[in-house]
């Protein structure tokens, strides 16, 4: 808990040192590989850099989300010691899919920037087995993991940051914040 108080002091005071704006901003995702809605809150910073090809602005965020992939998977008992034989086996989805993303942007024109984003994220799935007489077995539970990649647009401007663009894993995804 103290490392995540320490990062977002960090994100909040490191953009007003370096001269620069902070933003925080609410992601709202739907369809994608996951074909669930997903929520999400991003922190950053934007600067005036000279890294700019024209000493434009360049903005850097973490952001965190979850979506709603949660399958609903039967109550299932642990396989006795001689393994019955099954019927049908499936992996279902257990619980959220929880992602942290980098979030990169470079201003195109003034207060438009185009943004580049790099996840990871992680999701429980659970194996049960169902036997001719409809009883269900808990065979294996693992954590899912994948890369993800967003690219979008974001206009930044006295106080609004909106932007849209499409996330790999999440799909079509809306955001809106505040900058300071």
């Amino acid at each position: 808990m103290r490392r995540v108080v320490t990062l977002v002091v960090a994100m909040l005071v490191l953009p007003w040192v370096c001269h620069g704006a902070g933003y925080v901003c609410a992601n709202y995702a739907l369809g994608g590989k996951i074909d669930g809605s997903s929520l999400g809150i991003e922190m950053g910073g934007v600067f005036l850099s000279d890294l700019h090809p024209q000493d434009g602005a360049l903005s850097v965020g973490i952001g965190v989300s979850v979506a709603d992939t949660d399958d609903d998977p039967p109550s299932a008992d642990t396989p006795p010691v001689q393994q019955p034989t099954y019927s049908a086996q499936r992996e279902y989805n257990d619980g959220y899919e929880q992602e942290v993303s980098l979030v990169l942007g470079a201003e195109l024109i003034p207060a438009f920037f185009a943004v580049l984003g790099v996840g990871y994220a992680s999701q429980d799935t659970v194996l049960v087995g169902t036997t001719a007489g409809n009883q269900h077995y808990k065979l294996d539970t693992e954590t899912d993991t994948n890369v993800s990649l967003m690219l979008g647009m974001r206009y930044v401007l006295r106080g609004l940051n909106m932007g849209l663009g499409f996330h790999t894993r999440r799909g079509v995804m809306v955001s809106l914040g505040i900058a300071f």
